[in-house]
């Protein structure tokens, strides 16, 4: 990997980070740090990735809750409460964070036909589950919210944020080496 892509994998994770810190969630600070390295899209487009996070929503189990103040203050560590005391239930099935990669994928290399070749697609999805699984040994919110969040400082999911973004970012630089059936990105 050359000197660039190094630079480029690191300012994604740093850019993830930023974005978390702006009140941003992991579905959407992934993908806006992806494609704020390398324009993907217009960065409005992370409307369709905000429902990933939490592991594919969240339901009020109090009426009246401001769900979006709620979730900032647990997004930033700020609210450690108990997931038992917080009036709220997250699917917490696959990681936002990771979900917001595969999104990534589908923006570049995804099929407008049915006949249209999905190999590019599945293999970089399927490698960035391998990796990120290798890294956290879970792909899960829930899971990786009870395993990580108390080794973490801060009590958040930052890292998985951060390595997220860095790895989905790798894998799209590197796509044509790694899938001969990924096409070459052109400069910007």
């Amino acid at each position: 990997m050359n000197a660039e892509h190094k630079k480029m994998i690191q300012a994604a994770g740093r850019s993830a980070i930023a974005f978390k810190e702006k009140g941003f969630h992991c579905s959407e600070s992934v993908f806006m740090a992806i494609n704020e390295t390398l324009k993907i899209t217009d960065p409005a487009m992370v409307k369709i990735v905000t429902g990933f996070h939490g592991g594919g929503g969240t339901h009020r189990t109090e009426p009246g809750v401001d769900m979006t103040a709620l979730l900032a203050g647990i997004a930033s560590g700020e609210d450690q409460r108990p997931d038992e005391e917080i009036p709220l239930e997250q699917v917490g099935h696959l990681c936002g964070a990771l979900a917001a990669g595969i999104a990534c994928f589908g923006f570049l290399y995804g099929r407008t036909s049915p006949t249209d070749d999905l190999t590019c697609v599945d293999e970089l999805s399927f490698e960035l589950h391998r990796r990120f699984s290798a890294e956290f040994n879970e792909k899960e919110c829930g899971p990786l919210r009870d395993k990580w969040i108390p080794l973490w400082p801060g009590g958040t999911c930052e890292n998985v944020y951060k390595r997220a973004a860095e790895i989905a970012v790798e894998l799209i630089l590197t796509a044509p080496e790694l899938v001969p059936e990924c096409p070459a990105r052109t400069a910007e």
